[in-house]
């Protein structure tokens, strides 16, 4: 599932820029760091796909209540509505410039200013998908603890904090 074309406007900003080619919306953070506005983003990232790694992360876990670190085009949280069927999707992202960028997402997604990092939630989830990495090898143990230690109370039972780039389940 991808965003709507028409929705998505070329921007140029100080911290992204969003281009379009041959009708294709490309988020660029620079440094060879972007997102295009495609629909096998949310279903791999949500292990709706043939991919063994990321897909074997979801078995044993159903979700309507979701928390997901990473704004980007919004594809996830897209994703989180209109496939999956979520009736709470709350997104943690720092950068308020793309915050205010992406106007387009409606009810039920909800935009929270924060570091996801450091966030402290005021409800339960059953996922937490945490979407901040480019690299796998980013992701340090370290991070990894931190994650855990600061959203490990905020999951409902039998809830799931999901790292799919790493392919890693906390």
């Amino acid at each position: 599932m991808k965003i709507e074309e028409s929705k998505i406007k070329e921007h140029s900003g100080t911290s992204f820029s969003i281009t379009k080619t041959d009708g294709i919306s490309r988020l660029d953070f620079g440094n060879d760091k972007w997102i295009e506005n495609r629909d096998h983003y949310g279903e791999v990232l949500f292990g709706d796909c043939n991919c063994p790694g990321i897909k074997d992360l979801y078995n044993g876990v159903s979700f309507d209540k979701i928390l997901i670190g990473g704004l980007g085009l919004g594809l996830l949280p897209e994703y989180a509505k209109s496939v999956k069927n979520c009736s709470v999707i709350d997104v943690i992202e720092n950068n308020q410039e793309l915050i205010d960028y992406i106007d387009f997402l409606e009810s039920p997604i909800n935009i929270i200013k924060g570091d996801a990092l450091s966030y402290t939630p005021n409800k339960k989830y059953d996922l937490i998908l945490i979407d901040l990495w480019w690299e796998k090898e980013d992701i340090t143990q370290e991070i990894q603890d931190n994650i855990k230690n600061n959203y490990n109370s905020y999951l409902e039972t039998g809830g799931k904090i999901i790292l799919p780039i790493a392919e890693k389940e906390l």
